[in-house]
């Protein structure tokens, strides 16, 4: 096949193919066949619009790189435009694959009667064929591929964007910043005219950062229907953290002490609380009981600040509490078992306002036997468990929220 007379008619027939009835026609047909791939696509206008403007510079620019013979593949503005306009419409991806999945079958089916209808010999409508099939496919694989990138950049960015968005509200929040409840309900998606339970979950585990994360926030999201909740707000805060709220209706207190099913979970609670005040203190609380129970030795999965507010209140300082237990407990703050019950039934009888008898009913013990106990503690403490029992109790309930972390070293 003379090569010349092959680019004799690729010559001819670019004008014709540029021609604006040609176009109209060509993203007619690209329209119809997209309208059966995507019908979403076909009821909006506006996207619709899109759609036509990249069709028609698509054309324009596989037919002029045809005709020049040009191998670099630039798309349009107009397809770039197309796009974003997807990917800002929150479209999933297969959204624009249809639409370039229709196209490319349009411009086959195009291609074939254009050429089909030259008044040439089979030989040269075949290489003719071959050429414009070769030159326009490639152009529009190299084109998806492109526009498959740029699509996904600019979902990033979205994203991107959404949750630094997010993230500056939240600590504006937490930071007790002058912000329009409506406003913060708006960005966040999330109702703050509400009552909020604040949660710390986080987890040591040494699985990959992202893989820890999405089980958090899994995690997270069953809350609201296993306290009845009306919406969960989520933020990652840490490779292995997640802070979270729930919304409800009513003042109430949840407690998701039979709720955790992962050993490697913990999970620190907040007290409940009313609109962006609440919102704050509650998160506040559950930072708090989270540090409980970080320092603590051998905490459940789940720490409560309400459990915890009083080693809470006292004091971050662990040498402190290490003192005031060694200072208060003396002997009493020994490790072995007997020690141990013995310190719990002094707790026990200051809980039940120093009475022996309700002491023995809490513990299922004979009153002689709290008594015994109690003596044995006067002897560990050197004193009558009835002085100083307000810097004893506090070093009790120190001891039982802490546990080994806060012991007299040896």
């Amino acid at each position: 096949m003379d090569t010349s007379e092959l680019d004799g008619w690729i010559a001819h027939l670019a004008p014709i193919y540029l021609q604006p009835d040609v176009i109209d026609g060509f993203v007619q047909r690209i329209d119809d066949a997209i309208a059966v791939a995507n019908p979403e696509v076909a009821a909006d206008r506006e996207l619709r619009r899109d759609v036509d403007a990249s069709t028609a510079a698509q054309l324009r620019v596989i037919v002029a790189a045809i005709a020049g013979g040009s191998q670099e593949v630039t798309p349009p503005p107009e397809s770039i435009a197309l796009v974003l306009t997807v990917a800002r419409r929150g479209m999933d991806l297969r959204v624009l694959l249809k639409i370039y999945g229709a196209g490319r079958l349009a411009m086959l089916g195009f291609v074939d009667e254009s050429i089909e209808a030259l008044p040439i010999g089979p030989d040269l409508k075949r290489a003719l064929l071959v050429r414009v099939w070769g030159s326009a496919m490639r152009w529009l694989e190299v084109t998806t591929e492109l526009l498959v990138a740029t699509y996904a950049k600019e979902r990033e960015s979205l994203a991107r964007g959404a949750f630094a968005r997010r993230s500056e509200t939240v600590h504006a929040i937490v930071a007790g910043e002058a912000l329009h409840s409506e406003e913060v309900s708006q960005i966040l998606d999330y109702p703050m005219r509400r009552h909020h339970t604040a949660f710390v979950l986080w987890t040591d585990d040494t699985d990959p950062a992202a893989d820890v994360l999405a089980r958090l926030d899994s995690y997270a999201r069953s809350l609201v229907d296993e306290s009845n909740g009306e919406r969960v707000l989520t933020l990652p805060s840490g490779a292995r953290e997640v802070w979270s709220w729930v919304a409800h209706f009513d003042h109430l207190e949840w407690v998701p002490r039979d709720h955790v099913r992962n050993a490697d979970l913990r999970v620190a609670v907040g007290a409940s609380g009313y609109g962006m005040e609440g919102f704050a203190r509650s998160h506040r609380e559950a930072l708090a009981a989270q540090r409980v129970a970080v320092r603590s030795t051998g905490s459940s999965p789940v720490t409560v600040y309400e459990d915890v507010q009083v080693p809470c209140l006292l004091t971050d300082d662990l040498d402190e509490l290490r003192a005031l237990v060694a200072r208060e407990l003396k002997g009493l703050a020994g490790t072995d078992g007997v020690t141990s019950r013995i310190r719990n039934t002094v707790r026990v009888y200051y809980e039940n306002n120093c009475t022996a008898a309700a002491t023995a009913t809490v513990l299922g013990l004979h009153k002689n036997t709290v008594r015994y106990r109690l003596d044995q503690a006067e002897t560990l403490l050197g004193r009558s468990v009835d002085q100083r029992r307000l810097p004893t109790e506090l070093a009790l309930i120190a001891l039982e929220s802490y546990g080994a972390a806060v012991l007299p070293n040896p």
